[in-house]
């Protein structure tokens, strides 16, 4: 795995905390990489979901800062006999409603995960679940379970229910006080069994202006930035700030709807739009953060192939060919029909750099002879969309939550809807990456765009910054450092 990232990042704040005499306390404000779309853990995908997800849930499993996994709910690591593996659940864990957390519940979310469109590839490789008194059992001989088990969408709920929109109980170190318009406001969980956060109280904020966070930030709204420490002139934040920046595990892709099936489902159109974006400007996007253009679900920083400057460029002779193979099969992308269809393409509107990315999508449509406009939307109405299929395309956001090449493989197919192959690629083990790869070009369940990281400006006096090998920040690790 490359954790290098994380690894240094580890590094400082450890280095910090040495100096440091960490006091519980405070409130602070932050932003996040946008707003959740949900707040349910199986359709947690984006940066912000599953950073509120982390510290609202438990999982079973976590990686630190140092990479490693190490036994979170559980009590030690799966124990793997004849076919099963057994997770002991650590006792006296209590949901922020006070209810005990039990082998029960564990049982019923990791059914219910499974049972999910969105997740159940992830655990594609057990077969069954069971619960033998404070454990549960899972059919299955996978020796990476337990990274399995740290993903996001495995967290635990209370008797495995869907949460409350607005209202998550979770077992995590914070839990929702209050979800607004523009902010989600959460507080500290006393009684979390892995000691109480040093924060009292974290706001996270999300913006539709490319400039609004950072404006927050410098002018003391705030306590880090995502976006940029300055926004004005030969201006400078009214606090001392530190910089870190996160891995470009963050994979930002195209995905298909089917308001105009007929088009997007077709499987030689998509090649021809993949051909025709022009990804060598993508790496402007943003802020400063690094950002790597992409055509691969691998992010380089976790084994896939980087592009030579040739293949940043839009390859429009195979565009032109793929798109008159595609017209072959469908009136409507003729030459005669084409000019008469425009695309909607759909962008978070609390992501403001995904408008960006969707002005280069529209450049390569006007290429093959199609119009197409963009339409912001809030991270809900994009997320509910997107699943009844309402749209022709749309800009999406897909964190690392697992780091194989397989399953960041199967992530991106059951991104794109196709979960009998994302089954298929998780449940199997190892892979050949190259004939993985070529029908994954064959395909384009999803067209990967860019992988990105976040360039973290915060406050010099909030410590304890790190991020994990999905791009999430460990807020539940921040403290405020006192002299």
């Amino acid at each position: 795995m490359a954790w290098g990232v994380a690894l240094a990042l580890a590094a400082l704040a450890a280095g910090v905390r040495a100096e440091s005499r960490p006091r519980y306390g405070r409130a602070v404000v932050g932003s996040a990489l946008g707003e959740p779309g949900s707040l349910d853990p199986v359709a947690a995908r984006s940066v912000a979901e599953t950073t509120v997800v982390g510290l609202v849930f438990d999982t079973l499993y976590r990686f630190g800062p140092d990479g490693r996994i190490a036994p979170h709910l559980a009590t030690a690591m799966p124990e793997i006999v004849d076919g099963k593996a057994r997770v002991v659940i650590r006792p006296g864990v209590h949901f922020h409603n006070g209810a005990a957390l039990g082998a029960a519940d564990v049982a019923a979310s990791l059914a219910r995960a499974k049972a999910s469109a969105s997740a159940g590839w992830l655990l594609a490789a057990v077969d069954d679940v069971a619960v033998d008194g404070d454990a549960v059992v899972l059919g299955t001989t996978r020796k990476d379970l337990a990274a399995i088990l740290a993903a996001p969408a495995t967290a635990i709920t209370p008797k495995g229910a869907a949460p409350r929109a607005g209202q998550p109980i979770g077992s995590g170190p914070f839990r929702v006080a209050r979800v607004a318009r523009d902010r989600l406001e959460l507080e500290a969980y006393a009684e979390h069994h892995g000691g109480r956060p040093y924060l009292d109280r974290v706001t996270l904020r999300w913006f539709t202006s490319a400039d609004g966070e950072a404006r927050l930030y410098e002018t003391g709204g705030a306590d880090w930035s995502v976006h940029g420490a300055t926004v004005f002139a030969s201006g400078a934040p009214k606090h001392p700030t530190v910089q870190l920046d996160g891995p470009a595990t963050i994979l930002v892709y195209l995905g298909f709807g089917k308001a105009h099936a007929a088009i997007t489902d077709n499987r030689d159109f998509r090649i021809a739009l993949d051909a025709a974006i022009a990804r060598g400007g993508l790496d402007g996007i943003g802020a400063g953060e690094r950002t790597v253009p992409t055509r691969d679900p691998v992010p380089a920083e976790l084994g896939g192939p980087e592009l030579t400057d040739a293949q940043t460029g839009a390859q429009l002779a195979d565009a032109q060919a793929a798109l008159a193979a595609a017209a072959a099969a469908v009136p409507a992308l003729a030459p005669a029909a084409i000019g008469k269809t425009t695309l909607e393409i759909l962008v978070d509107a609390s992501r403001p750099d995904d408008r960006e990315v969707a002005e280069r999508v529209v450049n390569a449509l006007d290429k093959l002879g199609l119009a197409a406009t963009i339409a912001a939307v809030a991270a809900p109405e994009l997320a509910r969309r997107v699943e009844a299929g309402t749209c022709d395309l749309y800009v999406g956001q897909l964190a690392a939550t697992v780091t194989t090449p397989a399953l960041l493989f199967a992530a991106a197919y059951a991104a794109g809807g196709e979960r009998a192959v994302a089954d298929k690629l998780a449940a199997g083990g190892t892979i050949d990456p190259t004939r993985v790869r070529a029908a994954f070009g064959k395909r384009l369940p999803i067209v990967p765009l860019l992988d990105r990281g976040v360039r973290l400006h915060v406050r010099k006096d909030l410590r304890g910054a790190w991020f994990d090998a999905g791009a999430r920040l460990a807020i539940a690790d921040l403290f405020r450092w006192d002299r």
